[in-house]
């Protein structure tokens, strides 16, 4: 907008007089700015408080005057725009009507002419003095209008401005068969969600028309009223207006921290919004998302996401600005005007050849370098720069000409160029639509727009095609991280019970072929102490919380549902629960170090024991040595400690995800499931070894003790140092 103090007319741009005027003279009815504005403030009182009209009869000067609010302005002719109530109230209003009536400066009868109060004839435009011819039928005989007015707004009365608006930033339209939202459907309107708010804090009234809003990452509007609607939560929590209740069971806790609920329940819109803009022209060119025929057709695209200042990830659709600006000598770059553009462009034209006037689509160096050096020559002159240096912004980058006229280019860390996106929060889909209703794949798998989905970042790239990246790399995973989680969805995910349920039917196999290592003493009553008590707990607390670890992380593993339902409250019991036992398991694992790593440690006979195989394989029991753990005791030890160490590990780390980067937790999430598999089917494996394989092996853990025979069987070396240890033992008694 025009500054309100001026020194030369370079300086002025858009008046309050132009901006109530606004609007395509090609398309009538289309509102320009100011026709979705409902009048007062900037269109009925000047920055000083006085009524533009009255003002400017008073002082017909002003008007040649650099006063921002009266340069070249016939306020005193058209009227003003005073507060159009009909606008919001008044059921069957006629919207076009009223922003004919403001591109023919027709300002003061605009309200009556689109409420249908009086017939206007005569254009001020024309310089004409409009007339009304008033439809008595709406009067009493008192001569006070009878209207129907609605409290709170019709729906449609809200849709004349935001319907087109937010069509071309978010695709968004209201009683759409073809882009339903469910709110919608089940009868509510704007005000339900977005009523007038009281707030003491803010000193805020009913009277005061303030609506109740989100957050808009884009606008700037009314930022004290930002977060004062009620939130999805806050509706679905507490069931108001009679909406429903969900769980969410199959919703990982931390999805639910981390993204908005629109992201899930949005997961597509059906009406093409913009990709961007350009004013290379002078005039603003929409282009409608790529493939799309135009703005508002039929077309099904999915949003970008981007986080707000909390790390919360929310549907947006990015629009790609492509702009000129002249850096002045403060450093500060000045958007050019709409009429510095034109000036520009229509010189620089004849060389461009561009195959359509309207979108020159300006990408190679050699057209930028085209641009860039007419507009230094044509805003020579201008008033308003004390430094000529013109940018064109594009992609993220600013282009400009350096000292031997090459078109170079920089990331572009000015305000202007800083890519941001319309929230998307309207046209929700029913809860069998959302992400997730069908699985994880629904975001996750190879193809899922979540993350694969191809968002442009710049309409005209070098080649003049536009520029894509992954949706998933926007909002910090990079590719290496997502194809390394697809392992996990695509491939452990589905496989990994068959992969379990065939190792067991292995470990059955070896049962039946080769049977246990029988012998007739495995029974016999403990004479020798083989584990200490401490010992015996330690492995207790890894088995139990072991168990545990693996109950609740098959449940997260495969989401089970039905299981989470039925043995925990709700999902965030679960996940504490198997934090706690990770975290018991990962100390007893290190007291499990304390106590055996000199057991654990490798010599010479253990090679003997891996020749053998142990005796596990062959069909006959053969004599194997073996210390206090045996071979295969030993790499099992050390390879759950090793496993233990990456559990531990990604398990602590993956407590805190929320504080972490998405590519670092889709590494660690991949990990620890990968090592858990294998962890798992070390244990079952284990598990029989040490039960039906070898009977005996078992009950030492229980009561600690083992018979002789059975020590020197089955850890022949230890049972030598037994026995040299109690004879020594017994020698040194004698001896005293």
């Amino acid at each position: 907008m025009a500054k309100k103090h001026n020194n030369n007319p370079d300086e002025i741009d858009l008046t309050p007089f132009a901006f109530t005027a606004a609007g395509d003279p090609k398309t009538p009815g289309v509102p320009g700015c100011g026709g979705c504005h409902p009048g007062g403030g900037g269109l009925e009182f000047d920055r000083d408080g006085q009524r533009y009209d009255q003002r400017l009869k008073a002082d017909p000067a002003l008007a040649q005057s650099l006063d921002g609010d009266y340069y070249q302005s016939k306020w005193d002719k058209t009227g003003v725009v005073e507060a159009d109530c009909f606008i919001c109230h008044l059921p069957g209003y006629n919207f076009k009507e009223r922003n004919i009536q403001l591109q023919s400066l027709n300002f003061k009868w605009a309200t009556v002419a689109a409420s249908g109060i009086g017939l206007v004839s005569g254009l001020v435009k024309a310089g004409q003095l409009p007339k009304v011819l008033y439809n008595k039928r709406l009067f009493n005989e008192d001569g006070k209008v009878v209207l129907d007015l609605a409290y709170p707004p019709p729906a449609e009365n809200c849709v004349f401005c935001h319907g087109m608006s937010d069509m071309k930033k978010r695709g968004f339209s209201w009683n759409d068969r073809i882009n339903p939202d469910i709110h919608n459907l089940q009868g509510l309107n704007c005000a339900h969600c977005h009523p007038a708010i009281e707030d003491k804090k803010l000193k805020i009234t009913k009277e005061m028309h303030n609506f109740a809003k989100g957050q808009e990452f884009v606008s700037t509007v009314a930022d004290d009223l930002d977060n004062t609607i009620k939130t999805c939560k806050e509706c679905h929590e507490q069931g108001y207006m009679g909406a429903t209740r969900p769980r969410h069971l199959s919703i990982r806790p931390n999805h639910l921290d981390k993204m908005a609920c629109e992201v899930c329940h949005i997961p597509a819109l059906h009406r093409a919004a913009f990709e961007g803009f350009d004013v290379t022209t002078g005039q603003m060119v929409n282009y409608p998302k790529l493939g799309a025929k135009k703005i508002g057709a039929e077309f099904t695209w999915g949003p970008a996401f981007q986080r707000d200042e909390h790390g919360k990830l929310w549907p947006v659709n990015r629009f790609n600005s492509v702009f000129f600006t002249n850096q002045d000598k403060d450093g500060i770059n000045y958007p050019l005007f709409a009429r510095e553009l034109k000036k520009g462009y229509d010189k620089a034209k004849a060389q461009l050849k561009p195959k359509n006037p309207m979108k020159p689509e300006v990408h190679t160096p050699a057209q930028i370098k085209i641009m860039l050096a007419t507009f230094a020559e044509t805003l020579k002159g201008n008033q308003r720069f004390r430094q000529i240096k013109p940018y064109y912004h594009k992609g993220g980058k600013m282009y400009f000409l350096n000292g031997q006229r090459e078109v170079v280019s920089a990331p572009d860390a000015t305000w202007a160029g800083h890519i941001e996106g319309f929230n998307i929060n309207h046209n929700v889909a029913p809860v069998s639509l959302a992400l997730g209703a069908n699985g994880c794949g629904d975001c996750h798998a190879d193809k899922a727009h979540m993350f694969k989905g191809q968002i442009v970042t710049d309409m005209f790239g070098p080649a003049g095609k536009p520029v894509t990246v992954s949706a998933g790399r926007l909002f910090g995973c990079q590719p290496w991280a997502f194809t390394l989680n697809q392992i996990h969805q695509l491939y452990l995910t589905p496989y990994v019970s068959g992969l379990i349920l065939l190792l067991v039917f292995v470990l059955v196999l070896h049962y039946t072929g080769q049977g246990p290592k029988v012998a007739d003493f495995y029974a016999a009553p403990g004479e020798i102490q083989r584990f200490s008590l401490a010992e015996r707990w330690t492995h207790l607390f890894r088995l139990t919380t072991f168990l545990i670890l693996t109950f609740t992380g098959y449940i997260f593993f495969y989401n089970n549902v039905s299981m989470l339902r039925m043995f925990f409250s709700s999902q965030n019991s679960a996940v504490i629960i198997h934090w706690l036992a990770g975290l018991i398991f990962v100390a007893a694992s290190i007291v499990s170090l304390c106590l055996w790593y000199k057991d654990a440690k490798f010599v010479a006979y253990d090679q003997e024991w891996l020749k053998k195989r142990g005796g596990y394989i062959g069909g006959q029991e053969v004599e194997v040595p073996a210390g206090r753990l045996n071979a295969g005791q030993k790499i099992f030890f050390w390879l759950t400690l090793v496993l233990s160490l990456i559990m531990g590990v990604t398990g602590i780390l993956l407590i805190f995800k929320n504080s972490l980067p998405l590519t670092l937790n889709c590494f660690l999430s991949t990990v620890h499931g990968f090592v858990a598999i294998i962890f798992v089917a070390a244990v079952i494996a284990h598990a029989y070894l040490g039960t039906i394989a070898n009977p005996g092996t078992w009950s030492a853990m229980v009561d600690g003790k083992v018979s002789r025979l059975w020590a020197k069987k089955h850890h022949s070396e230890w049972y030598k140092e037994y026995i040299a240890g109690k004879d020594q033992e017994e020698s040194d008694s004698g001896s005293e």
